[in-house]
């Protein structure tokens, strides 16, 4: 069996340092957002997490091989398939219809786990959609779905700070988000993610990033006991200090470059530079969720 652990929430939720943790235990593959291989990876030229193009990375073409052979899904097909019919609005008709693309995933997450020999796939794609295309694999594949939430507050001022796309060759920054567009995504996310929750019985798991920050040693234990991995040795060198290797992650936030000693410490720079305004309106569009997350008003 394939064990696969599925992180997903809306962006700048804290998956990436989540994602950087869980994947410098052994036996441990993260994949990094495994969803955009095709578009950002093998059509866009995007950089690996080992530096190369991920085109030209010796692991991703051996597990392309291993994959497909020489029949290896077009591209500009799984990209099509992904924007006409896969986006987060079509979570439930493909929870319930499924999609081309569950044996495309199939076939993929097989493939990295015969290449690598992790005994768990750490996928953090994020995307409600690509949570109900792992929940329709079939024998093989054994699916935990992480739900990482964050305060919108916190993330509507993430989605504000400018980032350096590392993985492009020519100089690009991240797309930004304003605050109600943030908040409008958060809920719907979080929500669709929740509904796609139901095809996980028994192996979903919600972290907040706020719990994560203020004990990550534990936090990380905690998932992976969740996901029945037992890993050798442990990559902390104290309850906030970690380890973290280099990786093959094939697209993500640019904190997936990090690696060496990093200490984990939670990001409140929200409370003192969000401005009062965008607090107001991202608190009144997300507040019932908020609520239900713990977070206080």
């Amino acid at each position: 069996m394939t064990r696969v652990l599925y992180l997903a929430g809306w962006g700048r939720s804290g998956t990436t340092i989540i994602d950087n943790v869980l994947g410098s235990h052994p036996g441990v593959f993260t994949t990094g957002e495994l969803w955009f291989l095709w578009e950002r990876g093998l059509l866009g030229g995007r950089s690996c997490g080992c530096g190369e193009p991920v085109r030209c990375c010796p692991l991703w073409r051996e597990v392309l091989r291993r994959a497909y052979g020489p029949n290896v899904p077009d591209p500009r097909q799984v990209k099509r398939w992904q924007r006409e019919s896969a986006r987060a609005r079509h979570t439930m008709r493909v929870l319930r219809h499924g999609h081309p693309l569950v044996s495309v995933f199939s076939k993929l997450y097989a493939a990295v786990a015969e290449v690598t020999g992790a005994t768990t796939i750490v996928d953090s794609s994020k995307l409600p959609s690509g949570a109900a295309v792992l929940a329709r694999q079939q024998a093989g594949v054994t699916p935990y779905l992480l739900h990482v939430v964050r305060d919108p507050r916190a993330v509507a001022h993430s989605w504000q700070r400018p980032k350096r796309q590392l993985d492009r060759s020519a100089p690009a920054m991240m797309v930004r988000h304003g605050p109600y567009d943030s908040a409008v995504k958060w809920v719907s996310w979080n929500g669709l993610i929740e509904r796609a929750a139901r095809a996980f019985p028994g192996r979903y798991l919600r972290l907040r990033y706020e719990d994560f920050a203020a004990d990550p040693r534990a936090a990380i234990a905690g998932v992976l006991a969740f996901a029945q991995t037992a890993p050798g040795t442990s990559p902390f060198r104290g309850e906030r200090t970690v380890e973290l290797s280099a990786n093959h992650t094939v697209s993500g936030n640019p904190g997936r470059f990090r690696t060496g000693t990093v200490e984990v410490r939670a990001d409140e720079a929200w409370r003192g530079e969000l401005p009062a305004s965008s607090r107001l309106a991202t608190t009144a569009l997300t507040l019932p969720l908020m609520r239900r997350y713990g977070y206080r008003v």
